[in-house]
C-alpha cells in the first residue's frame, strides 16, 4: 500500500470527537471556503449531480476567498486577484462574460522604462526586455521539452536560464527577469521548478487560444464570477454559514466533524478542504488526528508565494500615459519595480492612481512594516523616477496576505525539488486514498494548489472544484469506487471538454493575484 495509516486508530479517536459533543448541524458534504473552488464544487453539486444537502463553511461575510475588493478614493480595487489570464475558451473568460464582469486589455506593449538616474533615455532595459522575451525564454522552453522528452530530472528555473544562456548579472537585466518571471510566479527563478513553470506557462497562455489577459475593475469586484454562480444555486443562502472560521477537523472511517471558533459542530459524512497551502502549513486549522506524514511532507515541500499589490492615490497625475512603468534599481533586483497606472485610458481616468507590486522576500517584509515605513520607501522610488517635486500621496491601500490567517500567502508556485507525486499526495483524500470506499476518502482537498497544469490561477481553483465535486459525488452515490487514477483521466477529459465549449445561458498573462 502506498499510504499506510493506521485505520483502527483514526476510527477509535473519531468515534470519540463525535460522542463528546452534540453536532449542531448535520449535513452530507460540508464544504470548507466559499471562493472560487468551494462556490464551483457546490454549483456542480447541486445543478449536475441534484446533491443539494450540503453546507458551506465560511469566515467571511460573503464569498469571493482570493478574490477580495477594497476601494481607495472611492474607485473600486482588487487587492486580491486581478487579471483573466488566457481568454479564448478559459472557463474564467466565460464566467467573466457570463457574469458581465467589467474588464480591459492589459496593453504589455505601454511601458516606461526608468533606472537609477530617472528616465531610462538609453534604452537599456527595453534591450534588456527584449533579449529576455526573444532569445532567453524561447531557448528555456525549448530545452525543457527536451529534457521531458528524455525523461530527465527536473531543475530549478535559475539553472534552466542559464542553459539557455541566460545570466541576469545588470540592473536592466535583473529587472528584466523580475518583470517575466517573478512578476508571474511571485517568488524568484532559484525557487522555482524549471519544466512545471514552462508547462504552466504552455498551458495557461497558449492551451486556451488566446494569450491575452484582462485587467478587471468591476465596481461589484471580481468575486461577482464566484457570486454568479452562487445565485444559481436554489436556496444558497440556506446552505451557507459565513462568519464561521473553521478551527479543528476531525475525520476517520465513519466520516468528518467540523469545529467552528465559536464552538459550532458541524456533522458530515464528507468534507471538501479548499484551505490554501499556505493555510494548510500552518496551525490556523489544526486536524484530528494529524494529518498523515505523507500528506504533511507533500504540502511542507510546496510553496505558498506572495504577491503583494500597494495601491497609491496622489492629489495630481505626475506620470506618463503609458500603462506601465518599470524600474530597474542599481542595488536591489525587484525594488518597486512595476507599476501600473489606473489612470490610463478605459480605466480609471483622473483617479490619480498608481498600483505597484511587490513579491517574495521583499513583500513579506512590506507585509511587516507600519504603512509610514512602506510609504516611504515607494516614495523615494517614485522621487528617483520622477524626480523630487512630487507630491505625497493622499491614501495607500494593500493586504497583508502572509500574515492574514485565513490565506497565509496568495497563491502556490511549484517550487524547485517537488515532484508530481507529491502534488498527487496534497490532493489525495484521507484517512486512505488506498482504500476505494468511505472509510478511507472523507475528506477531499481541492483548489489552485492542487491543479497539475493552472497551479496558482482562476482556472485551476475552477477546474478542480469540479474535479472535487465529482469525486465527492461518486462517494454519495456509488461509495466511492472512482479511483485516483481514474479521476486523472476524468480531469483531463473535464479540461479539454471546458477548453472547447463557452459557458452560456443565465447570465491571470499574469496569476491569480495579478
Amino acid at each position: 500500500m502506498r499510504f499506510t495509516v493506521p485505520l483502527l486508530v483514526l476510527a477509535l479517536s473519531f468515534s470519540l470527537c463525535v460522542s463528546a459533543a452534540k453536532a449542531d448541524r448535520k449535513t452530507t458534504v460540508v464544504i470548507l471556503g466559499a471562493g472560487l473552488t468551494g462556490v464551483t464544487a457546490a454549483k456542480a453539486l447541486a445543478l449536475e449531480r441534484n446533491i443539494t444537502d450540503f453546507l458551506i463553511i465560511e469566515a467571511l461575510p460573503e464569498v469571493g476567498g482570493r478574490l477580495k475588493q477594497s476601494s481607495i478614493g472611492g474607485y473600486p480595487i482588487e487587492v486580491g486577484g486581478n487579471w483573466i489570464q488566457g481568454l479564448g475558451t478559459n472557463p474564467i473568460w466565460a464566467l467573466a462574460q457570463k457574469y458581465n464582469v467589467t474588464n480591459r486589455f492589459s496593453n504589455w506593449s505601454s511601458i516606461d522604462y526608468f533606472d537609477g538616474g530617472g528616465h531610462d533615455f538609453d534604452g537599456k532595459l527595453e534591450e534588456a526586455f527584449a533579449r529576455y522575451e526573444d532569445e532567453a525564454m524561447p531557448k528555456a522552453e525549448e530545452i525543457s521539452d527536451l529534457r521531458q522528452e528524455r525523461g530527465q530530472i527536473d531543475l530549478n528555473f535559475r539553472a534552466g536560464l542559464n542553459l539557455a544562456g541566460w545570466r541576469a548579472q545588470t540592473p536592466y537585466e535583473k529587472t528584466a527577469e523580475y518583470f517575466s518571471f517573478d512578476w508571474e510566479y511571485a517568488e524568484p527563478p532559484v525557487q522555482s521548478s524549471y519544466i512545471q513553470n514552462i508547462n504552466s506557462f504552455t498551458y495557461n497562455f497558449e492551451g486556451f487560444g488566446d494569450e491575452n489577459n484582462n485587467f478587471v475593475y468591476d465596481k461589484r469586484g471580481f468575486r461577482a464570477i464566484i457570486q454568479g454562480q452562487a445565485d444559481e444555486i436554489p436556496n444558497f443562502n440556506d446552505l451557507i454559514l459565513y462568519n464561521q472560521t473553521v478551527t479543528k477537523v476531525f475525520y476517520g472511517e465513519n466520516g468528518v466533524n467540523v469545529l467552528t471558533a465559536d464552538g459550532t459542530l458541524i456533522e458530515a459524512e464528507f468534507a471538501l478542504c479548499t484551505f490554501s497551502i499556505g493555510v494548510l502549513q500552518n496551525t490556523d486549522v489544526l486536524f484530528e488526528p494529524e494529518l498523515p506524514e505523507w500528506k504533511k511532507d507533500a504540502i511542507a515541500n510546496f510553496h505558498m508565494a506572495t504577491y503583494l499589490k500597494i495601491f497609491i492615490q496622489f492629489p495630481s497625475q505626475f506620470w506618463n500615459e503609458t500603462e506601465f512603468s518599470v524600474y530597474a534599481d542599481p542595488d536591489e533586483r525587484g525594488y518597486y519595480s512595476v507599476w501600473q497606472s489606473l489612470s490610463a485610458k478605459g480605466f480609471f481616468p483622473g483617479s490619480n492612481i498608481l498600483m505597484v507590486t511587490l513579491t517574495s522576500d521583499q513583500a513579506y517584509q512590506a507585509e511587516l512594516q507600519p504603512e509610514e515605513e512602506v510609504t516611504a520607501a515607494f516614495m523615494s522610488v517614485l522621487r528617483t523616477m520622477y524626480g523630487p517635486k512630487i507630491p505625497d500621496p493622499l491614501e495607500v491601500v494593500f493586504h497583508r496576505w502572509t500574515l492574514d490567517p485565513l490565506f497565509r500567502g496568495t497563491f502556490m508556485n511549484w517550487g524547485a525539488g517537488a515532484t508530481v507525486a507529491q502534488q498527487n499526495a496534497i490532493r489525495a483524500p484521507i484517512p486512505d486514498p488506498d482504500t476505494p470506499s468511505p472509510k478511507g476518502q472523507r475528506v477531499f482537498f481541492a483548489g489552485e494548489g492542487t491543479s497539475r497544469k493552472y497551479f496558482g490561477y482562476l482556472q485551476g481553483a475552477y477546474f478542480e472544484g469540479r474535479l472535487a465535486s465529482g469525486l465527492i459525488a461518486d462517494c454519495v452515490d456509488n461509495g466511492c469506487l472512482t479511483s485516483e487514477k481514474t479521476a486523472y483521466a476524468k480531469r483531463e477529459i473535464l479540461e479539454e471538454k471546458t477548453k472547447k465549449r463557452k459557458l452560456v445561458g443565465g447570465g491571470l498573462r499574469k496569476p491569480i493575484f495579478k
